[in-house]
């Protein structure tokens, strides 16, 4: 579990009886329940994963879902768990068997990944940084930008979200309509700019919202509603212009399903840290393709959740854009937790498709020996 800069991955490192090794990542390193996570993870590791045989992956995961009990039904600190194992077993078997991880997902679809940044905002003081943060990162070649409008963004680079659906403070709306029009102000009509509204606020305040700012050009709206209430995006999308993205806050196939079948969704963006996994989040965007929607993964966490995305997204058909947070070295106290992230060869806003078995990444361990998650820590 790794203190860096404001987050807390948490990692796994899996090793067979002959030596493999597989690495997987619980996605819970924003917000809270990384040591509920890795408490999870040792506790199904134990009893359903120690002396199995890695290759057997379905049927591990199956017993995990069955026999943990809080898995049906369950939220992110199960499925965390069980997406690093996962994805740690997955890891083992590409690596088995020399062949990149997107092999066991059917095969590349996509040579190169259209990208779009995320904590862009890293370093602004206020929102009157905004812009010209946004400029630069246009000039680094991104010409997709993913925004938080209802957030104030603090020191450490982490955001605020509003609490109480914004009831507390009538200003919210104003200012998230300002701090949008500044920026495409700043930017011009060409780059993409999305909506990160994260549940922040009612279904009417946020039709109103979605309103005001129809006339930037908005790519998307991502979590317009409280993930707990599904009617309401039903509500939401009958009532705005804009695609809507949801999914960091569902977890496997069954909580996708009535989502999908609700209609009321453009974009799936399930997290292969919390969702059940890389084969998981494969079947829901499987589902999502049968529905005509659109797929991206979300990705909040360590270098190693985007290498783990890269695979996933090279292998699916309806894969729209991913999420990438290029900025993370801005941020103090960050750790650098691989030894060959992907993210530095990143280029014009496209990530490329490597070819390296497994996931193709390794720990860097020297900058972990003080970060072991033992039970009584």
């Amino acid at each position: 579990m790794v203190e860096s800069g404001g987050i807390r991955p948490v990692i796994l490192e899996m090793t067979t009886d002959d030596g493999t090794v597989g690495l997987g990542e619980a996605a819970v390193a924003y917000g809270l329940g990384g040591t509920a996570a890795a408490a999870m993870i040792r506790e199904l590791c134990e009893r359903c994963v120690i002396g199995r045989d890695p290759f057997r992956v379905e049927a591990i995961w199956t017993e995990m879902y069955d026999c943990s009990f809080w898995a049906k039904g369950g939220g992110p600190i199960v499925f965390g768990a069980m997406s690093a194992i996962e994805q740690a077993l997955v890891d083992i078997k590409a690596r088995a068997l020399r062949v990149p991880a997107y092999e066991l997902l059917g095969g590349r679809v996509h040579d190169a990944l259209r990208t779009y940044a995320n904590g862009w905002y890293f370093g602004c003081a206020d929102l009157a940084d905004l812009p010209r943060f946004a400029e630069a990162t246009v000039a680094d070649g991104y010409d997709a930008l993913k925004l938080y409008p209802f957030a104030t963004i603090l020191e450490t680079g982490r955001l605020r979200h509003p609490s109480r659906r914004g009831t507390s403070d009538g200003d919210v709306r104003r200012r998230a309509v300002a701090a949008v029009a500044s920026v495409r102000a700043a930017l011009g009509p060409g780059p993409k700019i999305m909506l990160d509204l994260s549940g922040g606020l009612t279904p009417d305040e946020t039709i109103r919202f979605c309103r005001e700012v129809e006339e930037f050009d908005i790519t998307y709206v991502e979590e317009p509603a409280d993930p707990f209430d599904p009617h309401a995006l039903s509500k939401i999308a009958s009532g705005i212009s804009q695609p809507i993205a949801v999914g960091e806050r569902i977890y496997t196939r069954y909580g996708f399903r009535d989502l999908l079948a609700g209609r009321a969704v453009d974009i799936l963006q399930p997290d292969l840290g919390n969702t059940g996994g890389i084969l998981e989040g494969r079947k829901i965007a499987a589902m999502a393709e049968a529905y005509g929607v659109k797929v991206q993964p979300h990705v909040c966490a360590s270098a190693l959740s985007t290498v783990i995305a890269m695979h996933f997204s090279a292998a699916t058909p309806n894969f729209y854009m991913q999420e990438h947070f290029p900025y993370w070295d801005r941020i103090p106290g960050y750790t650098q937790v691989l030894e060959d992230p992907i993210e530095p060869q990143v280029k014009a806003g496209t990530i490329p498709v490597l070819d390296a078995i497994g996931y193709g990444v390794t720990l860097r361990n020297r900058s972990l020996l003080d970060c072991l998650w033992t039970e009584c820590r």
